[in-house]
């Protein structure tokens, strides 16, 4: 599946090409380019946000892209952007992709449509979440900009824009597809359906959504709207974990994760139904202070796996000369529901004296990881110095505590990723040309 999209997106770059040959001479064509050559060490010796360790790693941050841009005076243009970073795929490979290939009309200034491979303005950096020049960060806080596993769709885009005096208001609707991996991590594995370590499970997603933006010269203000069907590619997907007491009655059983388990059928559905709140506003107060606020609600209606999940973010930043110091408080936690879950199947031990208790505690445990629970708040202290207004460096020190259990750590195989400290000394540098 993974080479069918990235033969949709070649075809979609070829068609752009063959339609800018044709054309007139005087379509201006502008090529820009953006790279971060970023590294990270922990002082924790399991991995963290795929990557980091006390080992330390370039792969988490670093990036390199081209985009290429035509437009022309009749209001028609194309943009085409590739990248080359850490798969979304794998944690070991570097892959170069297509990610915005599409075909962009003007047939007045106030509307403009767009049709191809396109990025999704889910956050306020969402579209510029890999040119790190453009915001002081070292990285976009993670436990917001991970709600999703792609921002990048194969759709249509239509915007309208209503210029005022001091104000722009702007409202885009959008519908498209792609295919995207959603990263797991088991501590222990769910023979023979899954292996313990790194696991990334394909689907399909349908996605549709609004966005209304207001713009002026000190505030920006985004809230958006989105639905999203996520259909696996293996198949139906569960959404429901029966529990099975030992004795009727009795509170002590497990719950049937492994379907090779005696109990009632797990509860399956063709796909996922996702809903996705965002909302966002950047401030600029006086003295060149900066305020940034970002929310986001992810919500399953149905399913426990891949619980409702509430996300956000709270920054202060500063220009100062070529200085940029900031700080952000980032936190993400899974609703009550799918956490208390998946505390609990963490803790569901049998003992030992239960036939196949081995087999059923391993499985309470996958259980727990497969929700891909979160509980976890980090607090960021850093600052960019910018050399020029197209490179800069940055430096960061983030402060990450665990609470009951958190997705973005790759726990220790028999312990838990939950209670957990982490510091992370990230240095970047950051290009544009």
């Amino acid at each position: 599946m993974t080479a069918y999209i990235q033969y949709q997106a070649l075809s979609l770059s070829l068609l752009t090409l063959v339609l800018c040959a044709s054309l007139p001479v005087s379509a201006d064509v502008k090529l820009s380019g953006f790279g971060t050559l970023g590294g990270a060490i922990s002082d924790q010796d399991f991995i963290y946000q795929r990557f980091i360790d006390d080992r330390g790693t370039a792969y988490r941050d670093s990036v390199i892209g081209a985009q290429v841009d035509v437009t022309h005076p009749d209001g028609w243009g194309f943009t085409l952007q590739t990248k080359a970073a850490a798969s979304s795929h794998n944690d070991t490979d570097w892959e170069a992709v297509l990610n915005w290939a599409f075909l962009s009309w003007r047939p007045a200034n106030d509307w403009l449509l767009r049709a191809g491979r396109l990025r999704l303005p889910l956050m306020l950096h969402s579209a510029n979440s890999d040119v790190g020049v453009t915001f002081p960060f070292v990285r976009l806080p993670t436990e917001l900009y991970s709600l999703l596993p792609s921002v990048d769709v194969n759709g249509l885009s239509v915007t309208k824009t209503w210029l005022g005096d001091t104000t722009e208001w702007m409202l885009e609707g959008y519908i498209g597809k792609t295919h995207a991996d959603w990263r797991y991590y088991l501590r222990d594995g769910l023979e023979p359906l899954f292996q313990n370590g790194t696991l990334f499970l394909a689907y399909d997603f349908k996605m549709i959504g609004t966005i209304l933006s207001r713009v002026s010269e000190r505030n920006t203000w985004r809230v958006g709207i989105h639905y999203t069907t996520a259909t696996w590619d293996a198949g139906p997907t569960p959404i429901r974990f029966p529990f099975v007491p030992l004795m009727p009655g009795s509170s002590l059983g497990y719950y049937k994760i492994n379907p090779a388990l005696p109990g009632p059928p797990i509860r399956y559905a063709k796909d996922y139904d996702v809903y996705l709140f965002t909302l966002g506003t950047e401030i600029r107060l006086p003295q060149h202070w900066q305020l940034t606020i970002e929310y986001g609600r992810r919500h399953f209606p149905e399913a426990v796996v891949g619980a409702d999940t509430h996300a956000g973010y709270l920054a202060l930043s500063k220009q100062i000369g070529s200085w940029t110091p900031y700080c952000y408080w980032a936190g993400i936690r899974s609703d009550n529901q799918g956490l208390n879950l998946a505390k609990t199947m963490n803790r569901n031990q049998l003992p030992a004296s239960v036939p196949n208790a081995a087999l059923i505690n391993i499985s309470q445990r996958a259980g727990a990881d497969l929700i891909n629970p979160y509980e976890q708040q980090s607090l960021a202290f850093g600052t960019a110095y910018h050399l020029s207004r197209t490179s800069s460096f940055k430096l960061e020190w983030l402060h990450t505590r665990t609470g009951a259990l958190s997705s973005f750590v790759n726990a220790p195989f028999g312990e838990d990723s939950g209670g957990r400290q982490i510091n992370v000394f990230s240095l970047s540098y950051n290009h544009t040309f």
